[in-house]
């Protein structure tokens, strides 16, 4: 039996990888990270130092593809309301990687029950299929952990936190243009990386004119269109908070 420890990049997932191997043999832990291949190059710097923190492997899996590939084998465009990217280079992954009883380590908040709620479900029903039964553990809801705890643990090991989150980002992930992504943190993408969100505005095109329909990340306009309204100032200061 495995402990796997379910690693995003983020900080939260850090400090739980820390609690596990305070709490179980190391030996028996995996630190786990699943890669989108659409990851900016600091957070595998984090992933390394972590690593050699711990004096203990990450193990990488992958699809092989990145999101744009997806988006092509699927014939369609992902979007906060059909995040299938997500789904299936992610989600799908970790279910096919663990064994029957092996617990798995989530780094989920209290201020996110809902997504704890929601992953018992998942996994639930993923079991029933399948006959592989695993434990779930969200150590910072146990434990009542702030988000201020967990910067505190990158300091005292000593590890810079994330690019993404020195820049302003809630998320380390897919280098700040994630489909689920809402507005306000495009409009910092662009501010911040702004060859990310030209990458991005790329594949939008480039699937707009592939399958020749009116799609895009947003629900009622392009990240081109976006892109017009912040650098002709038309944004409202909510887009800066």
């Amino acid at each position: 039996m495995s402990i796997i420890v379910a690693l995003s990049g983020g900080k939260a997932s850090a400090w739980c990888a820390d609690w596990a191997l305070k709490h179980y043999p190391k030996k028996d832990i995996i630190l786990y990270f699943n890669d989108t291949k659409w990851e900016h190059p600091d957070l595998y710097r984090f992933l390394n130092d972590l690593s050699a923190y711990f004096n203990h492997p990450i193990t990488f899996d992958s699809d092989g593809r990145s999101p744009e590939q997806l988006f092509h084998d699927q014939h369609a465009l992902a979007n906060n309301r059909m995040p299938f990217c997500s789904h299936e280079l992610k989600a799908k992954r970790l279910q096919a990687f663990y064994k029957h009883a092996d617990t798995l380590v989530f780094g989920i908040g209290a201020d996110e029950m809902h997504r704890a709620q929601r992953l018992v479900g998942v996994y639930q029903v993923v079991a029933a299929k399948t006959n592989r039964w695993p434990k779930l553990l969200f150590p910072l809801i146990q434990e009542n952990v702030s988000k201020e705890q967990v910067s505190d643990f990158l300091k005292d090991a000593g590890i810079q936190e994330p690019l993404l989150y020195r820049l302003g980002f809630l998320h380390n992930n897919c280098s700040g243009g994630c489909v689920r992504a809402g507005k306000k943190q495009w409009k910092l993408l662009y501010e911040k990386l702004p060859e990310v969100y030209a990458e991005r505005e790329r594949v939008e095109r480039e699937m707009r004119e592939r399958f020749n329909k009116d799609i895009s990340f947003f629900k009622d306009e392009t990240l081109e269109e976006f892109r017009g309204r912040i650098e002709r100032g038309e944004l409202s200061s909510y887009y800066d908070t």
